[in-house]
């Protein structure tokens, strides 16, 4: 039997694994019987509840009332409840949850990957996230928190019109339906690499345990599965990291390969935009990708929204910034300690894997699998990830299904009772799409790029119309309509371009040389070393060679200054007229005094009291008008 031959035997889940593995999954589905029939809102009624007043635009904009939001079936007590947990979660599990929503299988293997092929340079990731921590507290939540929305959507009927919404929440839906086969794949790909089970079970598997628990319990079930969920995700690399920095002899000798293999650079300024990483590209890129999903996505704003006021919001936002630099970091270190293990045998070239997003796996169960229980944490972890993502996806995509595109684009008020229908059925819809789209994502490789390519279609091109509305107050509706559909035909352009020119082999990723110096000779001479050979790129259109970080922000700036320019060679908004509500607060300085008298006039609701989180900074409110008081 040859050395691979061994070492394929060798590496196997062991009956403690399995059990590891199967406790997430049951510990999963039991959150979902816990908060779907044993933890239900019985002291709180439609009647009687604060929480469940109508907020601003409901009457008007998704023909929300309270006596809509009744609902008599299994699981949450009312539609808010179930989509929202009645605005009454708590930070901390509110944070954890959109950490895990946050770390798929994507950032779990896909980010030593991107360190193990092209350096440390993504690790200034955790620069823009900081950076995004700031902007979405200052600039977008504040908006959020005073209109108490369901949807994020809903804002852009309110600010601009009803054609601005659709457009805006078909895309995010799309973008959700690309997105879903990613977050199986990762970790039926991990758990296929250290057992041999088919993909499509393990996608199926998924799917079916997530689909069951975010149908039972709602978004109390999704925050509170992905609080103990991002603990295990932490806990499994955290002890992968250590056990394999202790074995290789520490830090220093990871460093120390690292630099000699040239993977540690951390200040590539080359200003070209065709190098995947540099410093620019991570810097500017990154705090646009970041920004754009985490300012007003669906999945982002629907768990800020289930909090009780913006100061918790706030809090929720600073913890879950701090967990994301933590856990983007430790990924970065995996990868160093990837390659400083194979720093003179690389797995790829012999053919242990096929894929780099198979490298962590193997390594794991190259170092710890003989560690019985260590490799099934490892991969519960894995799961773990793709399923808080997976059930934060499901559970406010069929949030924007009923709100935004039932209610508001098609204009159907439907029963308490048939909205309940809809919004489960659309779960289960969703979860068995994603599975039957499972194939497609099995011809792409590195997930990683490819995941934020298809994102930042949606993502840059939404957040700008968002931004077009809170910061640029003279915005009006064509603006926004010309600026969105510009910007998703631009970027969608540049990112679908780029995919199909990798596809076909014209563009292919600079990695980082490699070693099989160190290869034992058995794995040498059954193996066909093959030295990479990168294509001319020369005659691809230069906007299909950018690197991926540069696709967001051309979106959301092509948005910003298409939707600006139409605004002001039409008709720009009176801003005397405009609520100031719908305007970012730190724009307030800037709005003339008369459109304070206008607060909360965007609703169409004189019965609704609103935040006082918003009213500016400098006014002060007398004879139901806002003046200056400086």
């Amino acid at each position: 039997m040859s050395l691979s031959e061994n070492w394929k035997e060798l590496y196997k889940f062991s009956v403690l694994d399995y059990g590891v593995f199967a406790a997430m999954l049951i510990l999963s589905a039991g959150c979902g019987i816990y908060f779907g029939f044993f933890q239900r809102n019985r002291n709180q009624t439609p009647e009687s509840s604060d929480d469940e007043s109508p907020g601003p635009g409901r009457s008007s904009v998704s023909g929300h009332s309270s006596q809509s939001k009744r609902t008599t079936t299994f699981g949450s007590s009312t539609m808010d409840e179930y989509l929202l947990g009645s605005r009454k979660l708590k930070t901390f599990p509110v944070a954890m949850s959109l950490v895990a929503g946050y770390i798929s299988g994507v950032t779990i293997l896909g980010t030593p990957a991107e360190i193990y092929n092209f350096g440390t340079q993504y690790w200034l990731i955790i620069i823009p996230i900081l950076l995004m921590g700031v902007a979405v507290c200052t600039i977008y939540l504040p908006v959020f928190c005073s209109l108490k929305l369901n949807s994020s959507y809903e804002y852009l009927e309110l600010r601009f019109n009803s054609s601005v919404r659709s457009i805006a929440s078909i895309m995010f839906v799309l973008d959700e339906l690309f997105f879903l086969p990613m977050i199986i794949y990762v970790p039926a790909l991990a758990f296929n690499q250290v057992t041999g089970f088919n993909l499509y079970i393990i996608g199926a598997i998924v799917c079916v345990v997530c689909i069951f628990y975010t149908l039972l319990g709602g978004i109390k079930a999704v925050v509170f599965t992905d609080a103990w969920q991002v603990v295990v995700m932490f806990i499994s690399v955290v002890i992968v990291v250590i056990l394999g920095t202790i074995t290789i002899g520490g830090p220093d000798i990871i460093w120390d390969r690292s630099e000699a293999g040239s993977r540690i650079e951390f200040f590539n300024f080359d200003p070209s935009l065709y190098e995947r990483q540099t410093f620019w590209g991570v810097l500017i890129g990154g705090f646009f990708y970041w920004t754009s999903f985490n300012s007003v996505n669906q999945t982002m704003v629907q768990r800020y929204m289930s909090l009780p006021n913006l100061k918790k919001a706030k809090m929720s936002i600073g913890m879950f910034t701090i967990g994301m630099g933590v856990f983007v970091s430790v990924c970065c270190y995996a990868g160093l300690l990837i390659y400083a293990h194979y720093y003179q045998c690389d797995p790829m070239s012999v053919g242990f894997v096929k894929t780099d997003d198979q490298l962590f796996p193997h390594y794991v169960m190259e170092i710890v699998g003989h560690l019985q229980g260590i490799p099934g944490l490892f991969i519960a972890g894995v799961f773990g990830a793709a399923l808080s993502s997976l059930s934060v996806v499901l559970n406010s995509t069929s949030a924007v299904l009923l709100e935004d595109i039932l209610k508001g684009l098609f204009r159907v008020n439907p029963s308490p009772f048939v909205a309940n229908i809809f919004v489960r059925g659309s779960v289960v819809v969703l979860g068995l799409a994603a599975m039957g789209c499972l194939f497609v994502i099995e011809k792409l490789g590195g997930i990683l790029s490819v995941a934020t390519s298809l994102s930042a279609i949606a993502a840059g091109t939404t957040c700008g119309i968002f931004t077009l509305g809170m910061l640029i107050p003279w915005s009006n509706s064509l603006g926004a309509l010309v600026g969105g559909v510009s910007g998703a035909v631009f970027s969608g352009w540049i990112s679908l371009g780029a995919q199909f020119a990798s596809a076909n082999g014209a563009i292919v990723p600079h990695k980082l040389p490699v070693s099989v110096d160190g290869c034992p000779d058995d794995l040498i001479a059954n193996s066909t070393i093959i030295n990479p050979i990168y294509p001319d790129e020369s005659g691809v259109f230069p906007l299909f060679r950018m690197s991926y970080h540069w696709i967001t922000p051309i979106g959301v700036l092509t948005v910003l200054i298409v939707g600006t320019v139409v605004s002001f060679l039409t008709e720009p908004r009176n801003l005397k007229d405009i609520d100031p509500e719908l305007i970012s607060p730190v724009i307030h300085r800037f709005l003339p005094q008369e459109c304070f008298g206008n607060y909360g006039s965007a609703s169409k609701d004189a019965s609704v009291t609103f935040s006082e989180e918003m009213r500016p900074t400098y006014g002060t409110r007398s004879s139901s008008k806002f003046k200056r008081s400086i």
